[in-house]
């Protein structure tokens, strides 16, 4: 069988439109987070975690600047700010030492998008880790910081 000089040109096409389709850009369409908490983490307080999916560069370089106590006294009025959340989405929890929250999966806006998460210890330090909200993660809050860790059980 051998094909016509328009259905090899169609063909051609065709395939080409697949494979510019496969190259372009991600986004993120649902956030997917777990978080765990140690027991006795952060002197055995609870933990304020903020996981924010942002869509603005400007907002997301603004955040990257604030330390997590700087987030955690401003969020009500960035909130204000962004009503019809535009600029980021936003899960947070309270997590207690020893607590595990199972995955929670949330629509995103299907935007490109870069992401922060924010947890509130006592100890010093920024407590402020970027990661790819095209992938799956749990926030592992330890004694006196936390990790972001991709989770490959997909």
């Amino acid at each position: 069988m051998t094909l016509s000089h328009t259905s090899a040109r169609y063909l051609c096409a065709c395939i080409w439109a697949c494979l510019l389709a496969a190259c372009g850009p991600s986004v993120p369409e649902k956030l997917r987070v777990a978080v765990e908490a140690e027991p006795g983490a952060n002197q055995d307080a609870p933990i304020a975690v903020a996981v924010l999916v942002i869509y603005e560069d400007t907002v997301f370089r603004d955040l990257m600047g604030l330390s997590a106590a700087e987030w955690f006294d401003q969020s009500e009025q960035r909130l204000r700010d962004n009503p019809d959340m535009q600029d980021f989405d936003l899960v947070q929890w309270e997590v207690m030492p020893g607590q595990v929250v199972p995955e929670v999966v949330q629509q995103l806006q299907g935007r490109p998008a870069e992401g922060i998460v924010f947890a509130d210890y006592y100890a010093e330090g920024d407590h402020r880790i970027r990661f790819n909200p095209m992938k799956r993660i749990v926030i592992v809050l330890g004694a006196n910081d936390f990790d972001v860790v991709d989770r490959r059980d997909n």
